[in-house]
């Protein structure tokens, strides 16, 4: 329920709002929702990953453009051995080393600042 509730709120956010809007939706779902700290962070990692990577997926496929190949470059640089990988690898890449622990460590704050109010008993 989580899980589905991040992608779900966080995907129709993201299309109005910065690319962080993630980062307070999975503070306030796992304030609301989440029991654990471990299940706060890797749920709110891996919808944050899933949302990010199927909007990277769905640009690259519709847009067919070389977007994907042009940002690959900026981080490949002078790298002979990563110039050979296909540039959607990259970003993919790119884009879960930011997400995962941007959303994660925010749901894992929410799950904490709950714990912190309200004591478990």
């Amino acid at each position: 329920m989580l899980y589905l509730l991040i992608v779900l709120i966080g995907g129709v956010l993201s299309y109005f709002a910065p690319w962080w809007i993630i980062a307070p939706v999975c503070f306030i779902l796992c304030w609301w929702l989440a029991r654990k700290p471990a299940h706060a962070f890797w749920v709110s990692a891996f919808a944050a990953v899933t949302l990010w990577l199927g909007y990277a997926v769905y640009l690259q496929v519709v847009t067919g453009s070389g977007l994907a190949n042009n940002v690959a470059a900026i981080f490949t640089g002078s790298m002979p051995v990563l110039t050979d990988m296909p540039g959607i690898v990259i970003v993919m890449l790119v884009v879960t080393l930011v997400i995962a622990p941007v959303a994660g460590f925010s749901g894992l704050a929410g799950v904490q600042m709950k714990r912190l109010i309200h004591p478990p008993r």
